[in-house]
This record gives structure tokens, C-alpha cells and sequence, in this order.
């Protein structure tokens, strides 16, 4: 039993005595839609992610608040686990989907027929961890985008 205790706890003591930089949203890449309707909104997020640690981690499942423009899409969750590699910037695809119970027609409409740019905006948390170790980053963050370059 101890030599399954003392190597957790060993690794649990390195890890806890490293300060880790937190883990940054710098850009959204693209957003595109795959289906949209009353029932439920599916997508595709990319975001670009910077890692000033000198380890990789795992993105956990995470959920995170989306507004288009003046609309509130709802909660979208994601529900991969996603590798972030260590000293690293880099854009990773995560899918999105999300039950937009406080939409109306109108709201649909307007998102269905946005011609050009808006403002997208992310708030929620990132799950980050290895192993056993895992920290949440708060993700508060807007960019505008092109729907239809995307």
C-alpha cells in the first residue's frame, strides 16, 4: 500500500509547488453554425489558446455562455476532452451545442439572416488539469466575426 501511496503524493507535492500561468482565450479563430432551429444550435468554435506553461494540459468539459450580436444563444457546453500542448499558442476546434430555451422566432430569424459581422462573446470557464490536479480559468471574451467568411 505504500508504494502506491508515496508516488502519488510525491507527484501531488511537485505539482503543487510550481506556480502555473494561467491558461488565455487569445482569439476566436471562427464560428460557423450547422444547424439552427427552435429545438437546438449546433456549431463549431475555434478558438486559439495560449499555454505559457512549460507543461501540456487537458481542456475538460466546459460550458460557456455564447451572445451573438444583442442574442443570447444560450449555454453551449463542450464535451470532449481537448490536449493543449506545453509553451504553446494554438487554435483547437471545439463542438458546440446548445438548447436556446430563451429564443424567439424573431431572434432565429435575425441570426438565420445576419449578412456580415458581429460581435461573438464567450463568458464562462475553462477546466484545465493533468492528472490529478485541475484548476478552472475564467473565460470573459469578444471578438467580431464574419458569419460568412467562416
Amino acid at each position: 500500500m505504500k508504494l502506491i501511496i508515496f508516488p502519488i503524493v510525491f507527484l501531488l507535492c511537485l505539482t503543487a509547488c510550481k506556480d502555473l500561468q494561467q491558461v488565455n482565450v487569445t482569439n476566436v479563430d471562427s464560428f460557423t453554425f450547422s444547424k439552427v432551429s427552435m429545438k437546438e444550435i449546433e456549431g463549431e468554435l475555434q478558438l486559439k489558446i495560449k499555454n505559457p506553461n512549460s507543461v501540456g494540459f487537458s481542456i475538460y468539459p466546459s460550458e460557456f455562455d455564447i451572445i451573438y450580436g444583442d442574442i443570447s444563444l444560450g449555454k453551449a457546453k463542450l464535451h470532449k476532452r481537448v490536449h493543449i500542448g506545453a509553451n504553446t499558442e494554438k487554435s483547437y476546434t471545439f463542438k458546440l451545442k446548445t438548447n436556446p430555451e430563451n429564443l424567439n422566432v424573431f431572434d432565429i430569424l435575425k441570426l438565420v439572416n445576419s449578412a456580415g459581422s458581429g460581435v461573438i462573446q464567450l463568458k464562462g470557464e475553462l477546466k484545465v488539469g493533468k492528472l490529478l490536479v485541475r484548476k478552472k480559468y475564467p473565460v470573459n471574451y469578444k471578438d467580431k466575426i464574419d458569419l460568412l467568411n467562416n
